[in-house]
């Protein structure tokens, strides 16, 4: 068990972390860290890929999911759940290496979770109404969120950017289910 990494046929295997369960490990642009997520405390941690010196806490203030590193690598979003079900959850940009907030948005409850935009200065996120997905956009320095795409039927499942942020990919279709009433069965 633990955090490994690799080279890409495998060999020179490199054990990152000891630990039981890591979640939503994203390696940094310029390949020289990996930020994750611990087991079921979820505190967000980062490693060097070298696989020398220990992991360093970036933040812990409540449990996290869906953690992106900005295409700058200065940045990381992640979506901080409140302890209050009352309460909406949190998109939260902090610094690489942790730290306060430099930006925080409530998060809609029907969102998928947080992409980065291709130029760094907003982050995108799949939001569906009635029944039909569509590609939002909230830019960091504020106002509202801005519809990207503009589908009238069917659901995304997951999306990103090319590298070089011009195209689009996305994963599209519909979700159908059946319920069968069985009685008097013995």
């Amino acid at each position: 068990m633990g955090l490994w990494r690799m080279d890409a046929d495998g060999s020179n295997p490199v054990r990152l972390a000891d630990l039981t369960f890591a979640f939503s490990p994203q390696c940094s642009p310029d390949g020289k860290w990996v930020v994750y997520h611990q087991g079921a405390s979820m505190t967000m941690l980062q490693v060097p890929v070298s696989g020398e010196g220990p992991s360093q806490v970036v933040t812990q203030d409540s449990p996290y999911s869906s953690l992106r590193i900005s295409p700058d690598g200065k940045l990381i979003v992640h979506l901080a759940v409140p302890s209050a079900i009352s309460k909406p959850s949190q998109m939260k940009v902090i610094p690489f290496g942790g730290g306060t907030p430099i930006y925080q948005f409530d998060w809609p409850a029907a969102a998928g979770g947080p992409h980065w935009a291709p130029d760094g200065k907003a982050v995108e996120y799949v939001l569906t109404q009635e029944g039909v997905s569509n590609i939002w956009e909230q830019q960091l320095r504020g106002g509202p969120p801005k519809q990207i795409t503009n589908f009238k039927s069917g659901l995304i499942f997951a999306f990103d950017w090319s590298w070089d942020g011009k195209q689009l990919a996305l994963t599209r279709g519909s979700e159908n289910s059946d319920v069968i009433l069985i009685s008097n069965f013995r």
